[in-house]
Parts: structure tokens; sequence; C-alpha cells
């Protein structure tokens, strides 16, 4: 049995993996590899290279840390840039960068603990594109350089864009990887909520999460092995643009891990797709 940790991406509504690493670790359950995508592969980095307790307290410290106009700064300049077609996106990846670069501790890919792989899409054909050696902060930027948001990166000769383009979810870049037992770790979701009131970006990335939730359900459905689709906490305005609040969906993300983990003796479905919207208490 070959186990998987699978990484969504979500931007700032990432940092609710951190406390399901947390309860996933208390409960003794360990991948042999990781897969992320976008934000996700942030953290399946930054866990691979110290899947320790004190690992996790690092990747925890980083989250906490971090505010929006540290990944992305909105400045007139870039703006205009961007919108001019002078750069390949509205925000300069300066900011996320060093964000990364912050967090990991590894040169290469291949130098983790732990075998980790990042998922990016390719520019020209949406196809998605597993990237397992290399320089690990090239490989997270590409797989977290939002289309028009961020500008894409060049990876040994092709332009690579955020890997939520083709594989939001990408279980099946886990099972073709060798993963028999996969444990998908989810962002948290909004909840129904109109549109009215939300500000451009946020109201962006809630019209391109809801696209991408009609994709992760059909490559789950595609899945041969077990899938572990951990609980979703839904958080009613929810925001991924917003990483104020990075503490709080960590803590969030440990307890409705954890209830769920005490529920598992339960018979439970080959893939629990019900459980993507997971009400928090």
């Amino acid at each position: 049995m070959t186990v998987a940790f699978v990484f969504q991406g979500g931007a700032g509504l990432s940092a609710v993996q951190v406390g399901m690493l947390r309860a996933l670790a208390a409960a003794g359950i360990r991948p042999d590899l990781v897969v992320g995508t976008s934000a996700g592969a942030i953290n399946a980095v930054a866990y691979a290279q110290e899947p320790t307790g004190e690992g996790l307290e690092r990747l925890q410290r980083l989250w906490s840390g971090v505010r929006r106009r540290d990944v992305f700064p909105l400045r007139l300049r870039s703006l205009a840039a961007g919108l001019t077609g002078r750069r390949g996106g509205l925000v300069a990846s300066d900011g996320l960068r060093g964000l990364i670069e912050h967090g990991l501790r590894v040169g290469d890919l291949r130098e983790t603990a732990v075998p980790a792989h990042v998922v990016a899409a390719d520019a020209a054909t949406g196809e998605p594109v597993v990237l397992s050696d290399g320089p690990a902060v090239q490989a997270v930027l590409a797989s977290a350089a939002i289309p028009g948001i961020l500008p894409a990166v060049r990876w040994r000769g092709r332009l690579l864009v955020d890997g939520c383009v083709s594989a939001d979810i990408p279980i099946l870049q886990a099972e073709e990887l060798g993963a028999t037992e996969s444990y998908v770790l989810p962002c948290v979701v909004g909840g129904e909520e109109s549109m009215a009131g939300r500000a451009a970006l946020p109201a962006m990335f809630h019209a391109f999460n809801v696209m991408m939730e009609r994709l992760d359900r059909h490559n789950l459905s595609l899945a041969r092995g077990r899938v572990h689709l951990l609980p979703a906490p839904v958080v009613p305005g929810a925001n991924p643009m917003d990483f104020n609040h990075s503490a709080d969906l960590i803590e969030l993300g440990f307890a409705t891990a954890q209830r769920w983990l005490a529920e598992r003796e339960a018979p439970q479905p080959r893939v629990q797709l019900r459980e993507y919207a997971y009400a928090a208490e």
C-alpha cells in the first residue's frame, strides 16, 4: 500500500490544511508521497521537507505571519503593466516568491524527506504537468501562477501556470505516481452566497472555484484506489485573498479533521463527495 497526501489549491484558504496535517499526524497517519497544486503545493513541499511536529510548527508560523500585501501587492504601476501587456500578470511574483523561499529549506524537489510532487498546467495546452525534480522554489511558483494575476513561469522550455487550471485536486496524478490510498486535503469553502458585494478579485476567485469543483468531482470519480476526502469546513464569506485569519483556519482545520477521524469507524463511501462541504461547528 502506498499512501499519498493530496493537497488542493486555494490561495489564503489553504492555511486550513496545516490543521488537517496536525490531525493526521496525531492519528499516526503518514504519507509515502505528497502531491500538491497551487498554494497546496507550498504545504505539500514544506511538509515533505520536514514531516515532524517541528516542521508543522514552522509551517503554521509561515501562514500565521503572511498578509495579502505580502503575496498580492496591488501597486498601480504593476496593474498598469499587466493591463497594457507589458507584464504577464496584474501582480509581480516577487512577493509570492519571497513567501515560498521563506517556507522552503530544500533547493531541489528531490531533497525532501518524503517524495514531493507539484502540479502546474501548460499555459499553451492546459494539460497538467507534474514536477518531481528541479528547483523547488521555481516549481512551487509555477504551480501557483494564477493566470492573469501572476506571470507564467518558464520551466524547461515550457510556460507553466497555476495547476488548478488542470488539476485542482491532483488525485489522478497521485495515482499515476503510485498511490493506492490517498488522503485529500481540501480548502475552506464559502457556502452558497450571493456574489453581490464581493470585490473584483474575490469574485473572480469564487467563480473560478465554482468551475473547478465540477472538475474536482469528475477527477475524484475516476480514482481507482482508496480515497479519503477530508471534510472541507464551510466558512461564510471565506475570501482566498484574505490572509488575516490563517491561525483561525488552522485551528478549524484541526478540529474538523480530528472529528472526522474519530468518526471514521462508521462505514464510508469509497469517495466521500458529500463531505466536500462539511459544515463546521
